[in-house]
């Protein structure tokens, strides 16, 4: 479930001294129009799919596109307010209604522009000393967000359930956790049936929910230049059971040593991994039944 093609991005979106739209201008005086205007003409750090990011000025960058919806501006907000985690700060989030795409709409949020280099450019050449302080880093980011837990699953503010255990159609909304245990028993009943997974799985049963990334991955990750780790990209965070983080590592076709070295220092749930792993011809093949 990785994502088959490459982003492109503009060499000079990075440039720490370039000349950006906004650069000297009050983003308040900015209005909406503007800033929508800005997604297809600023520099882009970051265009694939229904998504983009582009550089606006030296400190402030904005994603925006028909994936971009209302709860990952919030979660960026209860993360910087609930953990130490490096996220960039939100400044400015609105959504347009837009009937052409899946989600009914296009999101944008302005935040800040994280200075840095993103590991999945850098991971394989990185010596192994700075790999496993970045790894020791990650999983105290995890442990950090596995600390917070939350009544209510899915997504912040509700609506449609995404990432790697969702389909790529994403899943519900779901009113609570037994709607969504049912959801993921349902996927499970079909494995069995069709002899897709060991018909001695247990079934899913979940009892606590805590905040999730849900997609922890270089391509994710910047590093700056005093050597700490910046977490981006929430679209698919959430309050999911604590499993979803490792098993999502797991289940990573790309970085297999960068999924293996952050694996080995946090807490695991082999069990739970081997349940959500079950049920791959259910979220694939099956997606839609």
């Amino acid at each position: 479930m990785e994502p088959m093609l490459c982003p492109t991005s503009d060499p000079q979106s990075r440039d720490l001294e370039g000349d950006f739209p906004l650069d000297g201008k009050d983003l308040d005086s900015v209005t909406d129009e503007a800033l929508i205007a800005l997604l297809e003409s600023a520099p882009a750090l970051h265009d694939l799919g229904s998504t983009k990011v582009v550089r606006l000025s030296r400190h402030l960058v904005m994603k925006g596109g028909g994936s971009v919806l209302p709860c990952e501006a919030e979660m960026l907000n209860f993360v910087a307010s609930k953990t130490g985690i490096r996220v960039p700060r939100v400044h400015r989030s609105f959504q347009v209604e837009d009937r052409t795409q899946y989600f009914r709409t296009r999101g944008y949020i302005v935040m800040d522009f994280i200075a840095g280099k993103p590991l999945d450019n850098y991971w394989p050449d990185l010596p192994y000393d700075n790999q496993k302080q970045i790894a020791m880093q990650i999983a105290d980011m995890i442990k950090d967000m596995q600390s917070v837990v939350i009544s209510q699953p899915g997504p912040l503010g509700g609506g449609k359930f995404r990432g790697r255990f969702f389909t790529d159609y994403s899943a519900g909304p779901f009113k609570d956790s037994a709607e969504l245990q049912g959801w993921f028993n349902h996927k499970l009943d079909i494995c069995k049936h069709v002899n897709q997974c060991p018909k001695d799985i247990p079934p899913f049963r979940f009892t606590t929910f805590v905040l999730t990334h849900h997609d922890i991955s270089p391509r994710n990750l910047i590093l700056d230049p005093n050597g700490k780790v910046w977490l981006i990209d929430w679209a698919n965070a959430g309050a999911y059971p604590p499993v979803f983080e490792s098993a999502a590592l797991l289940a990573q076709q790309f970085f297999t040593d960068f999924n293996e070295a952050v694996l080995s220092v946090f807490p695991r749930f082999p069990e739970e991994e081997l349940q959500l792993d079950s049920i791959t011809y259910g979220l694939i093949t099956a997606a839609l039944a």
